[in-house]
């Protein structure tokens, strides 16, 4: 579908939690994702590497969860960065981040509106 978002995964979801579930949780993503952009970007800014750390650990898995494996990719390279204490090359990163998150959420929303029988949808 795009470059920043894997259908598979979020079907893969659909399948083992049932659709009502896995849109519920794809939507629970979307509503925490730019807290969650906001939450790395200030524990930079002030330099707490472990609370950055937890976040882009979370983030990495529920993207990965949602199928946005670009943005699970890039939170898995900033946890690496951050547990190695590279807090520079981690704010490098964050601006990445922060336009590919807003990349996923509008594909991932774009995904969800698309009624597609046996597969996640906003009305499911």
């Amino acid at each position: 579908m795009s470059e920043v978002l894997c259908p598979v995964a979020l079907c893969a979801l659909c399948d083992e939690l049932g659709p009502d579930a896995a849109c519920s949780f794809a939507h629970h993503y979307l509503d925490l994702l730019d807290a969650r952009v906001q939450h790395l970007t200030e524990a930079l800014a002030g330099e707490d590497a472990e609370a950055a750390w937890v976040v882009a650990l979370s983030l990495h898995s529920s993207s990965a969860m949602v199928g946005a494996q670009a943005l699970a990719e890039v939170s898995r390279a900033l946890a690496t960065q951050l547990r190695a204490g590279a807090l520079a090359a981690a704010r490098l990163v964050l601006c990445d981040l922060a336009a590919l998150a807003t990349a996923t959420a509008r594909a991932l929303l774009a995904f969800l509106a698309r009624p597609v029988p046996g597969v996640v949808s906003a009305s499911a």
